[in-house]
């Protein structure tokens, strides 16, 4: 039987999902970062979540739109910027960014963190990945400052950002958080006729009740 790829979403969701279903909170979920071809928000969707998504880039916006009309979804997504998301604080009851804060500079993944976490209820969960310095292409295209890269995708000049196994910790220094979960994740894939080795770090992080 042939699985339809737009049910098919990354592992770290679902443990994302398990660590949802284990709270009381309410309120709807964040998706920073939700545009592009294959929109995550999708799978909240479908499992009933009130959801709603940021994309600062109207291009990827569209195919997200264009992906939810294909698929009969009503997805709710907007143009905003997730180093100052445009929500009120302690407004949502989840956070999430995948695979978005690290094509920005540390700054403003440092000002996204902030943002992520002043938006979510007490007691809500965000979760977000960083890229590790063990991804086989952490070091090619122009480093801008240590670790922070462009590199050529097609014809595309994209930033990314790497770090060590003790630099992401760092982002969550001065904030009102426990970290619940984390995980390095170190894998091997094809890509263009080359097999590469990627490697995350994920975090689900609680923001503390006063």
């Amino acid at each position: 039987m042939k699985i339809p790829k737009e049910l098919l979403y990354p592992a770290p969701f679902y443990n994302f999902l398990n660590y949802i279903s284990e709270t009381d909170i309410n309120g709807p979920i964040l998706d920073c970062g939700s545009g592009g071809p294959s929109p995550k928000q999708a799978l909240f969707v479908l499992l009933g979540f009130d959801t709603i998504g940021i994309e600062n880039s109207e291009e990827r916006l569209q195919m997200a739109q264009d992906y939810a009309k294909q698929n009969k979804l009503d997805l709710h997504m907007r143009i905003g910027d997730m180093r100052s998301i445009p929500f009120e604080s302690d407004y949502f009851g989840h956070v999430y960014s995948w695979n978005t804060i690290f094509h920005m500079n540390k700054i403003d993944i440092k000002k996204g963190v902030n943002e992520m976490i002043r938006v979510l209820k007490p007691g809500g969960l965000c979760f977000v990945n960083f890229l590790s310095l063990d991804s086989e292409f952490s070091n090619e295209g122009e480093e801008q400052n240590p670790g922070e890269y462009l590199q050529i995708e097609g014809d595309e000049e994209i930033r990314h950002t790497f770090f060590t196994d003790e630099e992401s910790d760092g982002f969550f220094d001065d904030l009102e958080i426990e970290i619940l979960y984390k995980e390095k994740r170190i894998f091997k894939k094809k890509f263009d006729e080359r097999v590469m080795q990627d490697a995350y770090f994920d975090y689900i992080v609680r923001k503390k009740k006063s």
